[in-house]
């Protein structure tokens, strides 16, 4: 994949940016923010078993800095994940590589999806878990693609799926997924699930895995905000490690 200069330039640029606003996000939100932790997932990930988790497009910016928890603090988990093979992909691995996180380009589905796949089981093979934005790259949004469940059915990892969602927050407008973005001393709700089965079959497992995800996002938002004040919760850089 070759970029023109300002591309490489602007690329470089956001790395740097992203490390330093990373590095200062993370250590807020880990000294002020409560996270309220709901499923599987903490515990899978605190015993450091590799697993497949999909996400929504909308909640990468919330999980992310809960799981950079894992790899840049606590040194429990190691992550890969996939971007496309397009500038924006460039840019989002120049973001997480500085965080422990392996980045392989490509799209299930697409051209050179064959090799991305090979590329990710590569990964999970050496003992990282794989992260797959489950309606991603491009809309309808909340739709769940089958490439979570094909991997994990390939790799032989067990798929979880999480919800990561906060109060308050804010919306990104004029993206098809409208990106949470957390305000200061936000409650974050990481609600998960799974394993979910995957044996009978990629579309039933796509169909399940879907339902499961969303019903893991009505939980997450009853927790938040069907209520007046939100109170406890734990601070993740306070807990025993």
């Amino acid at each position: 994949m070759s970029y023109s200069l300002g591309q490489r330039l602007i690329a470089g640029a956001v790395e740097g940016a992203g490390k330093l606003f990373f590095g200062l996000s993370l250590r807020y939100v880990r000294q002020s923010c409560r996270f309220h932790l709901s499923g599987p997932l903490d515990e899978v990930l605190r015993a450091g078993r590799p697993i497949v988790l999909a996400a929504w497009h909308q909640d990468v910016l919330l999980l992310f800095h809960y799981l950079i928890n894992y790899t840049a603090f606590e040194q429990r988990q190691k992550w890969v994940m996939l971007a496309s093979r397009s500038f924006d992909g460039e840019v989002t691995e120049r973001l997480l590589r500085p965080w422990g996180f392996r980045v392989v380009r490509g799209s299930f589905g697409k051209e050179g999806g064959q090799t991305a796949l090979r590329g990710l089981l590569r990964a999970t093979a050496e003992g990282r878990s794989a992260i797959v934005i489950a309606d991603g790259p491009l809309p309808p949004a909340y739709a769940m693609r089958p490439g979570p469940v094909y991997l994990a059915r390939e790799s032989g990892l067990p798929l979880y799926v999480a919800r990561a969602w906060a109060r308050p927050q804010v919306l990104v407008p004029n993206t098809w997924f409208r990106m949470a973005v957390p305000l200061p001393h936000a409650h974050f709700a990481l609600f998960s699930a799974g394993p979910v089965p995957v044996e009978d079959g990629v579309e039933e497992g796509r169909s399940r895995a879907e339902r499961v995800l969303l019903d893991a996002c009505e939980q997450a938002d009853a927790h938040l905000y069907l209520r007046r004040r939100v109170g406890g919760g734990v601070r993740l850089g306070a807990r025993n490690v």
